[in-house]
């Protein structure tokens, strides 16, 4: 069942229009100020955040436990898959990368760097609390951020959800969450834990998503840079940082013949000379890797689904 929930989500997923997020996350925000406005009253600030933490994980995985006790083997398993779905869309981004990509190569096409700045940071809530200095360092920041955001809604949701089914995905969810809405006034050690709690979560979905990109690109030096950090555990590592690193390794070589040989839509905004129109073909030759590394994996949890591996 979780290679057809999967490919549902996608389905769904995909057909939604980018402007169109039907799952909006006011209510973990609400959930978390409710919680942390309800444990002031602990005279020790490390068991307030301690007891704060614990409340804010173990209320919504108590209301998924019950819901899964009471829709099994409900209309023949269809309330369960349902159910499954619903959490896997949850945890989802329903903006496409290719769309973004799009969107963004428009402008960036256009030489006008003002208008990537404000697309970033208007469209996709970027660029708050930086500003990139040059044209270079723009694309190479929403390059990373693709990149991440691919990795961090869709890659590591789907591990997880292997691993562990909506229980996995629900902690995954409100652990990415926690971390993206900390507070000035957020006790450091509760930022330090999450930080931990993000490493040990993306560890090993970053070195698989790295393995499938040697498949998906260039083999030979994107293993050689996967080889070199594959052991390594450091909570201060800059993830999105490590999988661009990885990801153009898997592209070398390939950007130029990539735009010769697909004249997607893409592709033809990619075509202006120089070094803006390198920049472009990198981008939409990002997004094609992005692309055949999520279907090796779709692939790979097909087999596992029919051989029960």
């Amino acid at each position: 069942m979780s290679f057809l929930v999967i490919l549902i989500s996608l389905t769904i997923n995909y057909l939604w229009l980018k402007d169109f997020d039907r799952f909006d996350d006011s209510w973990f925000f609400r959930l978390r100020c409710r919680v942390e406005s309800g444990t002031e009253k602990l005279q020790s600030l490390q068991l307030r955040w301690l007891a704060a933490l614990l409340l804010i994980y173990g209320l919504p995985l108590l209301v998924l436990a019950v819901l899964m006790l009471l829709l099994e083997g409900r209309v023949a398993g269809l309330a369960t898959l349902a159910l499954h779905v619903l959490v896997l869309l949850v945890a989802l981004d329903r903006t496409q990368p290719g769309q973004m990509a799009k969107e963004f190569l428009q402008r960036w096409n256009e030489d006008d760097d003002e208008a990537c700045a404000l697309y970033l940071r208007d469209d996709l809530n970027l660029l708050a609390d930086r500003k990139p200095g040059s044209c270079e360092e723009l694309s190479e920041f929403f390059s990373q951020h693709i990149v991440y955001l691919f990795f961090e809604r869709m890659f590591v949701m789907f591990f997880w959800y292997m691993v562990a089914g909506p229980i996995g995905v629900l902690v995954a969810y409100i652990t990415y969450q926690l971390r993206d809405s900390h507070r000035e006034i957020t006790p450091q050690e509760q930022i330090d834990l999450i930080k931990l709690l993000v490493t040990v979560l993306e560890w090993l979905p970053v070195r698989l998503v790295a393995l499938t990109f040697c498949l998906a690109g260039n083999f030979v030096r994107c293993f050689e840079s996967l080889r070199q950090t594959l052991w390594s555990f450091d909570r201060s590592a800059d993830t999105p940082a490590m999988l661009y690193d990885y990801a153009r390794c898997a592209l070398a070589g390939l950007v130029s013949d990539a735009a010769q040989e697909s004249p997607s839509e893409e592709d033809a905004i990619a075509q202006e000379p120089g070094a803006r129109g390198q920049t472009a073909r990198e981008i939409s030759a990002l997004v094609s890797l992005l692309e055949r590394s999520q279907a090796i994996w779709l692939v790979v949890l097909a087999a596992i689904t029919v051989f029960a591996l």
